[in-house]
């Protein structure tokens, strides 16, 4: 936390000054090894299928141990590998443990969605890889209705002899209501609960614990929505998340095509919850409760606790419009990632689309497929600094990216049946986050060079969380955006080169939780000798410049060089004025011989590092005594460079670059000079890295160097 001093401080250079990445991986939902299942649906023989993508090409297993299936699978970078699974995965006796766990493991990170199928009762969900599943859930799913009365859940272990404890909401066959309960699981073995009482009965807010890490479904057999006169009932489903990655912070799109809006459910993990809907807050609730709500409008949630938030669609018969329900997660906006490859099933959807919740910042860049999705498409989310947008697409695959995370769901309609899934999301520990410290305070740097910003997240034991993302948001002379993840140290690190004089201000945020820091960007002036003399018998330089956004009186160090090598400090020069003000230096370098002569400058900055500029004129004293060659400087170098040349008599004089082959590449010189010292600049942006030779021809002598270029 920073002191008042310190935020004082900041707070006087803003009013001033004026307003202005090794990280740890994410945890999220792309992963190399998933324990799934598929919870039963209306009435058996679904056609189930899982959805592989990735960002890169690579190959897997998906396998069921206990029905002897298993069967290899190959993706293709950026495109959908989908995979038929057994009728018999989705057949489960309620309160009867199983072997129906889904295995899928693959060589590089992918990411897994199911699709439960049956005419007219479909849904979709996004799987969770074994890395970022839990030990502490809280069942989201729908109530009974007295149509179809199946409210439930599904439990699927990761390691042998886990110990689940079950509290259900409500009594079901023989487990009581409130009642805590214990089954153990083996890896891949499967549990699901139904519940068929008559409305209202509900398994929402079950609690799930565990002493090692298990897979969590909210699901029901055909679900109402809402219910009261909305007969079309459609199977939902979805992986819940485990309580540490829930959020606070939500924004949201209805679904495209819907007249009427759409039913959200907002429950939470914590005591005493307020939830805020539009800047409205709700009433107090309780771990396990939820808030219920129709929304028809593009929609900012917020919480003082961490919630889960679902939305659901309503029945065909809510509006009148081609639908039936579904249930989709919403991550907070913390957990978004910034790329997804998402599909539809393969046939039997009219209508297909897919909702997008993106930062302001990339309305315009964000791309569909490749294309750049077009602004029209975006409306503001309030005051949030997100916009939304509902897209149509077509049957088959699509990749979504942008350069900040944005949020992405995949749903789709048809005659009385529907389906969808969220596209990712992270999950990181962000229920538990509890402070962030954003460093340094206040650092100046020359432009053209990078800074870096370190983002310190910690929990409320003060201890450093990895995985966290970071958002940065830079505005000022160098305005920009991104983000890092929190290393095992708890920083999220970013960094960016600043390319204009000026202050930047920097808001690292995550969540509700945010920090500013402020950034000095300095001149790298003087970048070139304002002017220069040559006096008293051609022996003396007198050498002016002049630098501005200067923040101290410091001087520089005036250093020599006449064979680019060697440098030698000749002097010292002490400036004047106040900050901000444009700043006069000179300093006269006496009695010299014949020559050519480079200088650099020296300053100290007030935070104690001192930088080096080099001044592009080449002083030239007298007639030179010989032909010579130069070593080009700077070399290395990065696209321009200068070769120097001098001849003691006029005449025809030709230099040249060639690359390693031999290949003539520019002529710099070709034609009559008189004698003198020359310095030809050369530029190399059209070439790739790689060692050059220059080769200069003068009155039947030549000489050749070579110089590299580094890129």
């Amino acid at each position: 936390m920073k002191t008042k001093l310190t935020k004082a401080i900041l707070i006087l250079m803003l009013a001033v000054f004026g307003s202005m990445n090794s990280s740890h991986a994410a945890l999220d939902s792309k992963g190399t090894d998933f324990w799934l299942m598929f919870n039963t649906n209306f009435n058996g023989g679904a056609t189930l299928s899982l959805f592989i993508t990735s960002d890169v090409n690579t190959s897997g297993t998906v396998a069921i141990p206990g029905l002897g299936f298993s069967t290899p699978f190959t993706v293709t970078a950026n495109t959908v590998t989908t995979v038929s699974i057994p009728t018999g995965a989705a057949v489960h006796t309620s309160d009867v443990i199983d072997n129906k766990g889904i295995h899928v493991t693959s060589l590089q990170e992918v990411t897994v969605y199911g699709l439960n199928r049956i005419t007219a009762t479909t849904d979709a969900f996004l799987g969770l890889p074994v890395d970022i599943l839990g030990t502490d859930y809280v069942i989201l799913t729908y109530k009974n209705v007295n149509i179809v009365n199946g409210s439930g859940f599904g439990i699927v272990g990761t390691v042998n002899g886990t110990t689940v404890t079950i509290t259900p909401t409500q009594t079901t066959g023989p487990r009581i209501a409130n009642v805590p309960y214990n089954i153990t699981l083996n890896q891949g073995e499967t549990y699901e609960l139904l519940n068929s009482n008559s409305s209202p009965a509900d398994l929402t807010g079950t609690k799930i614990t565990s002493d090692q890490p298990i897979g969590v479904t909210g699901a029901h057999r055909c679900a109402n929505i809402p219910n009261g006169g909305v007969f079309a009932c459609d199977h939902i489903c979805e992986m819940l998340p485990p309580t540490s990655a829930w959020g606070k912070n939500f924004v949201t799109v209805p679904l495209k095509t819907r007249l009427n809006g759409d039913t959200w459910r907002l429950m939470a993990s914590q005591n005493s919850t307020t939830i805020t809907i539009n800047g409205v807050p709700q009433a107090a609730i309780n771990s396990g409760q939820y808030v219920e709500q129709i929304l028809t409008t593009q929609s900012v949630i917020s919480s003082d606790k961490p919630i889960l938030v679902a939305q659901y669609s309503n029945g065909t018969t809510f509006d009148g419009v081609t639908s039936d329900p579904f249930m989709m997660l919403v991550p907070p906006f913390e957990q978004f990632l910034a790329n997804y490859t998402v599909t539809t099933p393969a046939s039997g959807f009219s209508g297909n689309y897919i909702n997008v919740v993106a930062p302001n910042a990339v309305v315009g860049t964000l791309t569909l497929d490749g294309v750049p999705v077009s602004v029209v498409n975006f409306t503001p989310i309030g005051a949030s600094g997100f916009s939304g947008a509902q897209l149509t697409v077509a049957l088959g695959s699509h990749t979504v990216a942008a350069t900040l995370p944005f949020g992405l769901f995949d749903y789709g309609f048809d005659n009385a049946d529907s389906y969808g899934y969220p596209g990712g999301q992270a999950l990181s520990q962000i229920a538990i986050v509890s402070s962030l410290d954003v460093t340094p305070e206040i650092a100046t740097n020359i432009v053209g060079t990078q800074h870096c910003i370190d983002g310190l997240v910690k929990d409320q034991n003060g201890i450093p969380l990895a995985g966290i993302r970071v958002d940065y948001l830079i505005s000022g002379a160098n305005p920009g955006a991104g983000f890092a993840f929190t290393n095992n140290s708890g920083i999220a690190q970013y960094c960016y080169t600043g390319t204009n004089v000026g202050y930047d201000t920097i808001i690292g945020s995550s969540g509700s939780l945010s920090d500013t820091v402020l950034k000095i960007w300095q001149s790298a002036l003087p970048v070139e000798l304002s002017s220069f003399t040559s006096v008293v018998d051609n022996k003396d330089v007198l050498l002016k410049w002049s630098t501005v956004m200067e923040l101290n009186n410091s001087g520089f160090d005036i250093e020599r060089t006449s064979d680019n090598n060697t440098w030698t400090k000749v002097g010292y020069a002490a400036g004047n004025g106040t900050t901000n003000e444009v700043r006069n230096y000179e300093f006269r370098d006496r009695n010299l011989n014949s020559g050519t002569y480079n200088y650099r400058l020296k300053q100290v900055d007030f935070n104690g590092n001192f930088e080096y500029f080099n001044l592009s004129n080449e002083v030239i004293i007298g007639a030179p005594n010989g032909f010579s060659l130069s070593q080009n400087y700077p070399n290395p170098f990065n696209p321009a460079t200068k070769i120097g040349f001098a001849i003691p008599k006029e005449g025809n004089v030709a230099l040249t670059v060639y690359d390693n082959s031999g290949k003539l590449v520019s002529t710099l010189v070709s034609g009559f000079k008189t004698a003198g010292y020359y310095t030809v600049d050369f530029n190399a942006s059209n070439l790739s890295s790689g060692i050059y030779f220059y080769k200069i021809v003068y009155s039947g002598q030549s000489k050749v160097m070579k110089m590299s270029v580094v890129k």
